[in-house]
């Protein structure tokens, strides 16, 4: 089969693989449809990443097609699927606790093991759920958009409370629509002009220019000095969560959603 396989920083090449064989028990072998390309990719080929060893097939969000399944699956051949790239052992403390993302032995597909920028890969069932009439094109953005998710429903952040999104990139845009389903009244803070414009034109929300003055100036201005009731630090920079917790209001909310 056809892969692209990041053979060392900077270096990425198409590869002939071997197609990978019968799955085994509890597993199925999905075709690979799409797979989207994240801030993770761009730090293995720029050689950033900490903990891969090359060469690595890349790919982590991922839909397909289930083509083969292994004894005990209950997955039909042709059901469309979105995979979950987070491989846990279900027996470690975390595992036992329900807690998989936390797993110690945890294995993502594309960084501790090859990855979906292929044309077929073997899966654990467990990590398969259907697509339920998503298109193949938006099943690959679930992963992502999950953080922003699971973001929101950790904060118990009740309806109507004023809230800011720090980072209009893709997973803070993700934590702003779906804190938006749940009610709440939601800004976001970028220092990019480019990003805001966006968030506004196209997706109507309220927006801070951190660009063009403090951002605790800013987020005391839009809320008469008093602060916002939840803030999600999406950026992942440690100067903007050192910062975002000035952002919050007294008994407020503070969610890092970063790495």
């Amino acid at each position: 089969m056809k892969a692209v396989v990041c053979r060392s920083p900077g270096e990425l090449v198409l590869e002939d693989r071997p197609a990978p064989g019968t799955p085994p028990s509890g597993w199925a072998l999905v075709a690979v449809s799409h797979v989207g390309i994240c801030g993770t990719d761009y730090h293995i080929f720029e050689g950033k990443h900490p903990f891969l060893a090359y060469p690595r097939i890349m790919g982590h969000e991922v839909s397909g097609t289930v083509i083969e399944a292994g004894e005990g699956v209950d997955l039909a051949v042709g059901e469309p699927v979105i995979i979950n790239p987070y491989l846990a052992c279900g027996k470690c403390i975390a595992c036992r606790q329900g807690k998989p993302n936390c797993c110690v032995r945890i294995e993502v597909l594309g960084v501790h093991r090859d990855g979906a920028m292929c044309e077929r890969i073997l899966v654990p069932a467990q990590n398969l759920y259907p697509a339920n009439g998503l298109s193949l094109a938006d099943a690959a953005a679930v992963e992502f958009l999950a953080i922003g998710a699971h973001a929101v429903r950790r904060s118990l952040a009740q309806p109507g409370a004023r809230t800011l999104v720090i980072g209009a990139g893709p997973i803070g845009l993700g934590t702003a629509l779906f804190a938006r389903i749940a009610g709440l009244d939601v800004t976001l803070l970028d220092m990019s002009a480019e990003r805001l414009g966006f968030a506004a034109s196209e997706l109507d929300f309220a927006t801070l220019d951190g660009s063009k003055g403090s951002a605790t100036d800013l987020a005391r201005e839009a809320t008469d000095g008093e602060g916002f009731d939840v803030v999600f630090d999406a950026t992942g920079n440690t100067q903007s969560v050192q910062s975002a917790f000035a952002h919050v209001a007294h008994g407020g909310t503070l969610v890092l959603v970063t790495v």
